[in-house]
């Protein structure tokens, strides 16, 4: 029988331009199933963009009560986790990696073809020899491109080239220098496992006086954004993250539905960008051999090349189709009529909207004159017209690539416009609760719901929120398997996902983020809005924290954590009040030790503090819950009876004070006595809080001298 529940995801990072693909792609197969998706970041919030992988210590079952199965991201977690998933019947699809002993379908981009074309290209089309590798090898992905790299390195009758250990996938894994490059001997070329890494390869190189590509060639593996617009523009390996994380649903579905899935690698083909890092200067107008007579066809393979694999039949389908109106309003505009080239265009610009390649709108333009350039033309009109339809897709394309970086120019500027304003309403202006997810409002975010762990490890849920209209999401205890609450689950919408992040920064631990967006896969991995929430939200809970403990102290006797004079003043000022709204009355004692000096001149003033201590102690147990006491001074100390005037109660909680604090104190080794001396003040109408400190003052030392006529006499 069929499953129903959510689908899970665990990932390093749940955003940016790398894990944002694949978190992308596994969120679009899930939509196709009609299951809501659940995507887990394993590391905490505002995490180092240098880490490589997840979090290994995350152990934490998040969402375990409301997820059928996960798909898990390279490196996402420790492998003991993955078998507490097995133990738990809990069906687990990999993506971009295996894990040893653990025998679980994966989807993995095919690496070592990859790098055995970028080998195979630097030596028949550039003559190259000598090639060096850098890359992180402690990723078990980079391992593999590693491993590949020598593969085709043996196969080519090649010997390795110098290998240059970098600490993590990114610019600043790379910290080699040119001369470590250079020790024995230039090499023609180098293979960076990652662009990133091939970027700062280039930049040690540029420091160092080499150039790219006269004096060496460079390669990444990747093909991020960046990669085209480098100068020398980086050849790279393009990955189907999309298409990756398509099937690793189609895999997960397949067990949810009680398949047996063999335990296998599902590869997926990737293919090597040339660019002039490595030579290929005339790149921008080649497109490579196919082997294909027919136009029609070799038009049809290219248009498919640009889009993602995600269903190959339904690529090949969409691609023949584009290509036979594209073909047909050329042959059209032979005859006199280019009012068809309007469909070509219309054809061929999702192709070029749903493409993830960067070099999409080249290679659509270049196919289209690669088959208009074969179309046969009776006149030099005809020709014309063929040639005005060719320059009428192109432009139209251009157009509409320009709208999209707009948009994403827009888009950027509307994230930067978004952080400013929560860290106004968050940190500087504070007109917000951190802890009430509403604050959420101020993002793209459609509904969030907030985890707090109090400090005994429990977690309790604020109340959520929701921009549409729907049930609420009710605050209440919570564990970390059942958060978050099904409410935000069914908050989701199509297109939308539910992110869950820590939300913990550094040493400082708060709890959970969920919130309900779209992948964001236009910013750098692990700068999306969700994480950025998180770690405001972080650190907005640190600050009030922070306050509420400057208050105390600001309120607060530092040795015995009693109320100071300000304070103690605070509430006789709201007993006042209520005296004359409520007539109820109150009476202010004033205490001041009798021998104190003696047992600090005797014994040393941290027995004075000690002794101090558990008088305020002494004080606290023999007093009413209503009851407030204060520390004034030195040895002197205050007491506020709420609802309490002369008479007998009064005087029996004159007594229980008094023999309280004369009791023995046992301090140390030392046992040693003191008595007190109380005055009394009552508050009447028209008195002050200054007043009635006064009146008792002055009581207390009646009391003190009276006390000494006493012991006089004796």
């Amino acid at each position: 029988m069929s499953d129903a529940g959510a689908l899970g995801l665990l990932s390093p990072f749940v955003g940016g331009t790398y894990y944002g693909s694949l978190v992308g792609g596994v969120a679009a197969g899930a939509e196709l199933y009609g299951r809501p998706l659940v995507a887990i970041q394993t590391l905490d919030a505002a995490a180092d963009l240098a880490v490589t992988g997840g979090d290994q210590a995350f152990d934490t079952a998040v969402a375990w009560d409301h997820v059928s199965g996960f798909v898990v991201l390279a490196d996402a977690v420790h492998p003991d986790y993955l078998a507490r998933l097995a133990q738990a019947g809990k069906p687990v699809v990999l993506v971009g990696h295996t894990v040893a002993g653990l025998d679980r379908p994966a989807v993995l981009p095919d690496n070592g073809a990859g790098i055995r074309a970028v080998v195979t290209h630097l030596v028949r089309e550039h003559g190259c020899r000598r090639i060096a590798f850098t890359g992180h090898l402690a990723a078990s992905d980079i391992r593999e491109r590693y491993e590949a790299y020598l593969e085709a390195l043996a196969e080519h009758g090649l010997k390795p080239g110098i290998l240059l250990p970098a600490e993590n996938n990114v610019e600043s894994g790379i910290v080699w220098d040119a001369d470590d490059l250079l020790r024995h001997g230039r090499p023609d070329a180098l293979i960076a496992a990652t662009d990133r890494n091939a970027i700062a390869a280039l930049e040690v190189l540029a420091a160092a006086g080499l150039n790219c590509p006269d004096d060496i060639l460079v390669t990444g593996f990747d093909d991020i954004d960046e990669a085209s617009l480098l100068s020398a523009e980086l050849a790279s390996v393009s990955q189907p993250l999309d298409a990756m994380g398509r099937r690793a649903v189609d895999l997960l579905i397949r067990q949810i539905d009680g398949a047996d899935e063999p335990p296998v690698a599902h590869l997926l083909p990737t293919r090597f960008v040339a660019r002039s890092s490595c030579g290929c200067t005339t790149f921008a107008e080649q497109l490579p051999e196919l082997g294909v007579d027919d136009g029609l066809k070799r038009l049809a393979i290219r248009l498919a090349g640009v889009l993602p694999a995600v269903k190959p039949g339904r690529t090949v389908q969409v691609a023949d189709r584009a290509a036979r109106v594209t073909a047909d309003a050329l042959l059209a505009a032979t005859a006199g009529d280019t009012s068809r080239i309007g469909d070509a265009v219309e054809e061929l610009h999702p192709l070029l909207a749903g493409s993830p390649d960067p070099d999409a709108l080249r290679v659509i333009c270049r196919a289209v004159q690669e088959y208009a350039a074969a179309v046969p033309t009776a006149d030099v009109p005809a020709a014309n017209r063929v040639g005005y339809g060719v320059q009428a897709v192109m432009l139209s394309l251009g157009r509409a690539r320009r709208r999209a970086q707009l948009g994403d120019k827009l888009h950027l500027r509307s994230l930067i416009s978004v952080n400013y304003t929560l860290n106004r309403a968050l940190l500087h202006r504070r007109d917000v609760e951190p802890q009430d997810p509403s604050w959420l409002r101020m993002t793209p975010a459609t509904a969030g719901s907030i985890a707090l762990r109090r400090p005994n490890g429990t977690l309790v849920r604020t109340p959520g929120w929701r921009r549409r209209p729907g049930p609420a999401i009710p605050a209440g205890m919570t564990t970390v398997a059942s958060f978050p609450p099904a409410e935000l689950l069914d908050a989701a919408g199509p297109g939308e996902t539910v992110f869950v992040v820590k939300a913990k920064v550094g040493e400082s631990d708060h709890g959970w983020l969920a919130l309900v967006d779209t992948v964001e896969n236009r910013v750098d991995d692990g700068r999306e809005m969700v994480n950025q929430c998180a770690a405001l939200l972080t650190i907005a809970l640190d600050l009030r924290t922070q306050e509420q403990e400057l208050m105390r102290e600001a309120k607060s006797d530092r040795l015995t954590g009693l109320p100071n004079r300000s304070s103690f003043t605070a509430s006789l000022d709201a007993a006042i009040t209520r005296r004359r709204v409520e007539k109820r009355p109150s009476v202010v004692l004033f205490l001041d030790l009798d021998g104190f000096k003696q047992v600090n001149d005797s014994f040393g003033h941290h027995i004075g503090d000690h002794l101090l201590v558990c008088v305020a102690e002494r004080l606290r147990h023999c007093l009413r819950r209503e009851d407030v006491v204060g520390r004034f001074g030195g040895d002197e100390f205050l007491v506020l009876l709420d609802d309490v005037g002369p008479g007998e109660e009064l005087d029996r909680l004159l007594e229980r004070i008094t023999q309280a604090i004369c009791d023995p104190y046992r301090l140390g080794e030392h046992t040693v006595h003191v008595g007190v001396s109380v005055g009394t003040a009552e508050c009447v109408g028209g008195t002050t809080a200054d007043q009635l400190l006064q009146d008792a003052d002055r009581s207390m030392y009646r009391a003190k001298a009276a006390r000494r006529v006493i012991a006089s006499a004796a």
